[in-house]
């Protein structure tokens, strides 16, 4: 199954190195890994997207408790109040009759043309997985050249903060006095 953890962790060398360990030794395909500043000075958000059985991941947020630096994690797979997003870009090769139906499927799709050269174009587009798969979809048969996608960022809907949720790591000395 495919779960999708959010974490805050020490923002200090190794952190990121340590998490990916973890994952690794236990033998789970992590389909992305995204890292980056969060709200709190010194934290960093990680948004990782695993495959892997139910009790599987119980066992990896033991061992995510034990990790130095550690500060908060949360199974956000089931949460439907959860708004998962990525960003992508994709080079389309166009010619002079491919590329306004190109341009047009970019408008569909809302998604922003970045580059232009005579024979491709570069589009930007950000949003639910599933519509940037479909959006691949609808640009295949113009020939995509290359594409590459951030990775998952989630965050809950509302006023729900991942400093609220019930955690596999119990510290919390390192949030901000009022999360």
């Amino acid at each position: 199954m495919r779960h999708v953890l959010v974490a805050l962790v020490q923002d200090e060398p190794g952190m990121l190195a340590r998490m990916g360990n973890l994952f690794a030794r236990r033998g789970y395909n992590v389909e992305s890994f995204t890292a980056g500043a969060s709200e709190a000075a010194g934290l960093t958000r990680v948004t990782i997207v695993v495959e892997g059985p139910d009790t599987a991941l119980d066992q990896v947020a033991k061992q995510f408790r034990k990790l130095i630096g550690a500060v908060k994690v949360a199974d956000v797979t089931e949460d439907k109040e959860q708004l998962a997003h990525e960003m992508m870009l994709v080079k389309v090769g166009v010619n002079a009759r491919t590329r306004q139906e190109v341009v047009s499927l970019a408008d569909l799709f809302k998604a922003r043309i970045v580059d232009v050269s005579n024979t491709t174009l570069i589009l930007e587009a950000t949003g639910e997985p599933d519509k940037l798969a479909k959006f691949l979809e609808v640009l295949r048969p113009f020939g995509i050249k290359e594409q590459a996608r951030t990775g998952i960022l989630s965050m809950s809907r509302g006023a729900k903060l991942l400093a609220q949720r019930v955690s596999a790591v119990a510290d919390r000395k390192y949030l901000p006095p009022d999360a």
